[in-house]
């Protein structure tokens, strides 16, 4: 009998299997290993638009779903992405800035989906753990550049 996983299960797994990166960015600016936190930030900084762009999917995949999707909110989950990608045609520090500020609003527009009923309580729960961590991770490594 094959083994049954809830979805909600399987993406705590996989949204802690997508922490790595920025565990390893944070070991990797506060150790003093050959790459120093600059560097870090610079190859972590385009994964988190990355991250960005997904939730916008899962945004839109959510809705879709629930066929009852809002242009205004078809809108909204598009425009994290948007940012952190104009975010990554900025230099520092406005880079890492502009990717925080994409990561919380597409947090927020899920919160907001909470509301509308398109985004599930256990998934939303996921989602503040992981932004959380995402941010006080970069917080970290961009305190650890400017303080040297």
């Amino acid at each position: 009998m094959p083994n049954k996983r809830s979805p909600l299960s399987l993406a705590v797994v996989l949204g802690l299997a997508a922490l790595v990166p920025f565990a390893v960015g944070v070991y990797v600016a506060w150790t003093g290993t050959s790459l120093d936190a600059r560097s870090a930030l610079r190859w972590l900084l385009p994964y988190l638009a990355t991250v960005v762009a997904f939730i916008g999917g899962v945004q839109w995949g959510r809705m879709l779903a629930q066929r009852s999707a809002a242009p205004l909110d078809m809108a909204l989950a598009v425009t994290p992405a948007l940012i952190a990608w104009g975010a990554l045609l900025t230099a520092a520090p406005w880079r890492g800035l502009l990717l925080l500020f994409a990561l919380i609003a597409a947090w927020l527009i899920d919160e907001h989906g909470a509301r509308q009923g398109w985004q599930k309580r256990g998934f939303l729960q996921l989602r503040r753990v992981l932004t959380l961590a995402v941010a006080l991770c970069v917080i970290a490594m961009g305190w650890r550049v400017v303080r040297g």
